[in-house]
């Protein structure tokens, strides 16, 4: 591919109307899935077993690196040199989305309702292919 391909994949940045209003919205929202998360860690009723405890664990990653990334939208300008996420954040969240529609088979939850299910890994792969180009797209202009 030629770069002409890849410079309609990076978005324009948001102004900073937008994104100020966007993080008071989501800061404390975000925040609130945080304690959320830290309190599944620690919940008497549940037993804890590796399962649970890892669990607990990537809902605790994910959601402090979302108040963080609603904090950004707060503190940094889009229109600076530094990008909201990372080419290596893209490509982890790339890897996340082609994760579900494996662990979903593993589960199997995928064959409870396998239209949608197909529908949906479709979906999935549409959404890892754009962050893996984007994130190409960041690494080589960085």
């Amino acid at each position: 591919m030629n770069m002409e391909e890849y410079e309609e994949i990076e978005p324009k940045p948001l102004p900073r109307w937008v994104t100020i209003p966007l993080g008071i919205v989501f800061a404390p929202f975000t925040l609130l899935c945080v304690i959320g998360s830290a309190i599944l860690l620690v919940a008497p009723n549940v037993p804890p077993t590796f399962l649970t405890i890892s669990l607990g664990s990537v809902f605790l990653a994910g959601s402090l690196w979302v108040f963080y990334l609603s904090l950004r939208l707060l503190f940094v300008n889009p229109k600076g040199k530094s990008k909201l996420v990372s080419p290596l954040g893209l490509k982890v969240v790339a890897l996340v989305f082609a994760a579900i529609p494996i662990i979903s088979i593993v589960l199997g939850t995928f064959w409870e309702k396998p239209i949608i299910h197909s529908i949906m890994t479709i979906a999935y792969i549409g959404i890892v292919l754009r962050l893996w180009g984007v994130a190409n797209h960041r690494s080589q202009n960085a």
